[in-house]
């Protein structure tokens, strides 16, 4: 562990209504966030934003910020991260759908007017996605493989993945994997129905997206980011309170020079930040 300066960990108050999501959030996750933050009285750990003209588009914590802005705050604690840096890594998130019908599944994604469901050659079909050629693709459980394509810019494209996921979640178990290994995962999925692959995301595509208000669906995204601000405990009174962001954000400055003084910040090689109370 080496000695911090407080500059390198950028968390500052800024105005909900300035945080942009890029992805759906999920209600039941949001209420639990809610009853979560009344019960202890404190948020744990900041949404992670990157700064975008005078906007922060949410990079990690979509629940979160919509559970603060159901219970009625002005600001937010988040963390800022230089989104065009190499440090920062977006890669995608495939879902596991267990405990579904594999047919009824595939009947009620056809069922969506303005998706085209083809089968596709196993060879060909994750280098057309990768390619933005299709737009998602299903694997059934027996290996059989299918290609989701729709018309639309980017963010159309976003929208309709909404679409694509809200057939199956809330109807079954639904699971993520950054590899697919079918074996591997009915192995560990004895129920597993099938498996929806997503294309991958570019930085620009995650801003465009948020900055023109459509969504991408919840847990495909998949941003890893060093030094993660973790267990910092901001009591709630922080947030609903009428102080300027400015004395907001010096409170906070002074907080973390106390804790660095005494030692209760420390990064680690993973790396996160840890805060001790």
């Amino acid at each position: 562990m080496r000695t911090l300066e407080p500059s390198e960990i950028r968390l500052r108050f800024v105005p909900l209504e300035k945080l942009l999501l890029h992805e759906e959030d999920d209600p039941y996750r949001v209420q639990r966030i809610v009853d979560s933050i009344t019960r202890d009285g404190f948020l744990r750990n900041p949404p992670i934003v990157a700064e975008y003209q005078s906007k922060y588009i949410v990079l990690d914590g979509a629940t979160r910020v919509t559970a603060l802005k159901s219970m009625g705050f002005r600001d937010a604690m988040v963390q800022i991260v230089e989104y065009d840096k190499e440090t920062v890594d977006l890669s995608v998130w495939n879902h596991i759908i267990v405990g579904l019908s594999p047919d009824h599944l595939l009947a009620d994604l056809a069922d969506i007017d303005e998706f085209t469901i083809q089968p596709i050659e196993d060879a060909t079909a994750i280098q057309r996605l990768n390619d933005r050629d299709i737009e998602a693709c299903i694997i059934m459980r027996n290996g059989s493989q299918f290609a989701v394509l729709c018309e639309g810019d980017i963010c159309d494209k976003a929208d309709l993945l909404c679409q694509l996921v809200s057939v199956y979640r809330g109807k079954a178990e639904v699971h993520r994997t950054a590899a697919i290994n079918m074996p591997l995962l009915i192995g560990e999925y004895p129920n597993l129905s099938a498996v929806i692959a997503f294309p991958a995301y570019a930085p620009s595509d995650v801003v465009e997206i948020a900055l023109n208000g459509s969504k991408i669906p919840m847990g495909v995204t998949r941003h890893l980011i060093p030094g993660r601000a973790l267990g910092l405990n901001i009591p709630i009174e922080k947030f609903g309170d009428s102080s300027s962001l400015e004395e907001k954000n010096a409170w906070l400055d002074e907080s973390i020079r106390q804790r660095l003084k005494v030692n209760k910040i420390r990064l680690y090689q993973e790396p996160v930040f840890v805060f001790d109370e």
